[in-house]
């Protein structure tokens, strides 16, 4: 792959990363618990409770509000795997590679995506 257009899809990717990390930190904060680099916890968002401390005080809105920021803490959490694997297959060598068959990924699916990790499967052709 040409130097410069992999200059540009890690460009692309390190936008990408920067911006996941920056939508993780408004719902979200490093997992410090378990101590696994990459993974967040959601907040718990309080609204001006009289006793933040008393769990029987959060109210329907907080608890609903904490349900949405976990499921969309995974999905950027899976995003950010994503781009940081990405980045990591280009320390490595193996970018543009399919992760499971080795096969070339199009330079327009990595433009597209550039953390793709598979090829796209070749288009029928009718007979």
């Amino acid at each position: 792959m040409d130097i410069t257009l992999l200059n540009e899809l890690k460009q692309a990717l390190l936008q990408q990363k920067a911006e996941v990390e920056k939508e993780l930190a408004v719902i979200a904060d490093p997992d410090r618990q378990d101590h696994v680099p990459g993974e967040y916890a959601a907040k718990f968002p309080n609204y001006g409770d009289d006793n933040p401390d008393d769990p029987g005080s959060d109210s329907p809105s907080e608890v609903e509000s904490y349900q949405v920021n976990l499921a969309v803490t995974g999905e950027l959490e899976q995003h950010l795997q994503t781009i940081n694997s990405a980045l990591a297959r280009m320390d490595a060598g193996t970018y543009g590679k399919d992760i499971h068959t080795g096969a070339d990924i199009t330079i327009e699916r990595l433009r597209a995506n550039p953390a793709a990790e598979t090829a796209l499967p070749p288009t029928p052709t009718k007979a």
